[in-house]
């Protein structure tokens, strides 16, 4: 390995200023309603981000799925939350259920989703008081970095409890992006610390678009504190290397944030150089850590008048 981060790699002087724009004020939006998430299904890269994503997460994903049912999907009924653009996780799922089971996927913009017999897709806002779902009842519900981008996700996690089967498991799947020195190794010293105050950056704009950078750490306590059991958490990272599904992700994310990240104080020559680092294999990243968290319904939960209405 060679580099400056390998072992006895020579450290190379800092040969331009590092902007880091730390204290730089953040606008806040002229209407004063709640932050809403800086990404959108719409963008012209939503499809290539969630492809990505998908490849990252979906056969770690599909593992954790298989040990909750370790005799398998068929016949159950599955919700799958924040389904995203292609929605491959629940076609997948649908894949699994058989002839007898269904599988719902939801997104307030689902796009691009291949049609499938057992699979439904429904439009739906959860942070919305009326869901087009109450009285269903679900053998599983999985929900994958969605709720840490939630307001009053707490109360969006016990709803979802609520709409689970006796015996039902619930899989709420997070990174933890609270870290962002992310570099494990660089082309040099400047390149490093270039990309990190990109990452910094990139986590002040979830910030302040009201994304729970820590979430993922309080799912295991929220899913205990709403009454379930056998809960567990599994850890899952690996790391990125320039030019990987990582890196593309990573690149995708600075592109189609690139205007809130000049607004927030970066400049187009370190977008320009971040992009470019994120397709070099001499540059290897962190990759954020899933907290993997599964809980089970052993007991039914009341039944509320408004679902019996």
């Amino acid at each position: 390995m060679s580099g400056p981060f390998a072992e006895g790699g020579p450290i190379r002087p800092l040969t331009a200023r590092i902007v880091r724009p730390a204290d730089h004020p953040w606008p806040t939006p002229a209407t004063g309603r709640h932050p809403s998430y800086p990404l959108d299904n719409d963008d012209p890269l939503a499809g290539t981000h969630h492809g990505c994503l998908s490849t990252l997460l979906d056969p770690f994903s599909r593992r954790r799925t298989c040990d909750l049912f370790p005799t398998g999907l068929h016949g159950r009924r599955c919700l799958e939350v924040g389904a995203g653009v292609g929605a491959r996780y629940a076609h997948w799922l649908a894949g699994q259920v058989g002839p007898t089971g269904q599988v719902i996927a939801v997104d307030v913009k689902p796009r691009d989703v291949p049609a499938h017999p057992r699979l439904s897709v429904v439009e739906c806002d959860l942070t919305a008081p009326d869901w087009p779902l109450t009285g269903d009842r679900f053998d599983l519900i999985h929900a994958r970095l969605t709720l840490a981008h939630l307001p009053d996700r707490q109360d969006i996690l016990a709803r979802l409890v609520g709409l689970l089967a006796p015996g039902g498991w619930i899989l709420v799947e997070d990174w933890d992006t609270t870290r962002t020195d992310m570099v494990l190794h660089a082309p040099d010293l400047q390149a490093a610390e270039e990309y990190t105050i990109v990452q910094e950056t990139v986590g002040r704009v979830f910030t302040a678009a009201g994304t729970d950078r820590g979430w993922a750490r309080r799912v295991h306590a929220a899913l205990r504190t709403h009454g379930l059991t056998d809960v567990h958490t599994v850890m899952h990272a690996e790391s990125w290397t320039g030019g990987g599904p990582g890196a593309h992700l990573a690149a995708t994310t600075i592109t189609e944030l690139r205007p809130a990240l000049l607004a927030a104080g970066l400049t187009d020559r370190q977008l320009d150089r971040a992009h470019g680092l994120l397709s070099d294999p001499d540059l290897v990243l962190a990759g954020h850590l899933l907290y993997s968290t599964a809980g089970r319904l052993t007991h039914p939960t009341p039944t509320t008048e408004k679902d019996q209405r």
